[in-house]
């Protein structure tokens, strides 16, 4: 998600943007603004940046005159005018459901259903959770803005518990929980094969990794370099060819549990980044998985779940836990079983 800039309202999301503005953070100041732009749009080509810039599309600071030279200052805002989307790019199918699971004045939970974005990101900027949710709920006043917060994430393939506040300081109290590790969040994640013991902790730690192609691609590290990430797990089913775990991460590293179950032996079903191959995820984005590929997946998502989440109510102070079943296509993994 591209950085927000600080006194801008929170942006309508059920809305398609006609623009976005960017601040120049730290260690940006300095740069081209064509490097500038590649960076916050990497999704897309350096020669549609550049057209960008000559049709007058980019706006610098306080009415600087852009050009691909021009360096950019830390602290101002870059702002890039979007043209509208043809219709024919438009999708045209309907948005999922999204379950609430709890709601009251101050925040809600969902369970989110795998493959719908959380927020958007790249290329995808509509169709996504909090666009639905801003829907849903839209602004009472323009000044205040939507009414939903994230306070925290999923990635897209993982399904299940998702919180979010109704106003801006219910998720700065939420988001103090999830930073000071408050808050216990369960898994459930069929991976391949079976554990040789029943229960265990994966204490590695996490670094990105530097041979891969797919740049938010993480590994374990066993010589002590990286981020440190502990994750608890249990086998509350074991089988020949598939086992149902429950997972509980202490840490909150990028795809912690993922590369964590994949370090021990038993990579997650469908996952496409840390199962059978890396170069599966790679032809996923191009859409271009065979139907033996598919097989080799086994579920075109990757089988984990956030089945419980527990915190303090950040405004009526009690314990909360909130539950959302397990999905049927892990479920029916389970079944595959001899």
């Amino acid at each position: 998600m591209l950085p927000r800039v600080p006194g801008d309202p929170p942006r309508d999301l059920s809305r398609p943007p006609d623009r976005l503005r960017v601040p120049v953070g730290p260690g940006q100041g300095g740069m081209r603004l064509d490097h500038f732009l590649r960076d916050v749009l990497f999704w897309r080509s350096r020669t549609s940046i550049r057209r960008l810039i000559e049709k007058g599309a980019v706006l610098v600071g306080e009415g600087r005159k852009a050009r691909p030279s021009l360096k950019v200052r830390q602290g101002e805002v870059v702002t890039i005018l979007l043209p509208p989307r043809p219709a024919a790019e438009i999708p045209s199918e309907p948005l999922p459901q999204v379950p609430i699971l709890y709601e009251d004045p101050y925040l809600l939970a969902v369970d989110k259903p795998a493959g719908l974005a959380v927020h958007p990101s790249g290329k995808q900027v509509e169709g996504t959770l909090i666009g639905i949710l801003h829907a849903r709920y839209p602004a009472r006043s323009e000044e205040e803005g939507p009414l939903p917060r994230l306070c925290h994430r999923l990635d897209k393939e993982t399904s299940g518990v998702l919180l979010v506040s109704k106003d801006e300081r219910t998720r700065g109290q939420l988001g103090r929980q999830f930073e000071e590790r408050k808050v216990v969040k369960t898994y459930l994640a069929v991976v391949e094969g079976a554990p040789d013991r029943m229960e265990g902790i994966i204490d590695l730690p996490l670094a990105p990794d530097p041979k891969s192609p797919i740049r938010l691609k993480m590994e374990a590290r066993r010589d002590g370099r990286g981020r440190p990430a502990l994750t608890r797990f249990k086998v509350l089913e074991g089988g020949e060819r598939f086992s149902l775990l429950e997972v509980r991460p202490a840490t909150g590293r990028q795809h912690q549990i993922r590369v964590h179950l994949a370090a021990l032996g038993h990579p997650i079903v469908g996952d496409k980044i840390y199962g059978p191959e890396e170069r599966l995820f790679l032809r996923a984005l191009e859409g271009g998985l065979t139907p033996e590929e598919r097989e080799r997946l086994v579920l075109p998502r990757h089988a984990l779940h956030a089945w419980k989440l527990r915190f303090h109510h950040p405004v009526e102070g009690k314990e909360m836990e909130i539950t959302a079943p397990m999905p049927a296509d892990m479920a029916g993994l389970m079944a595959l079983n001899p």
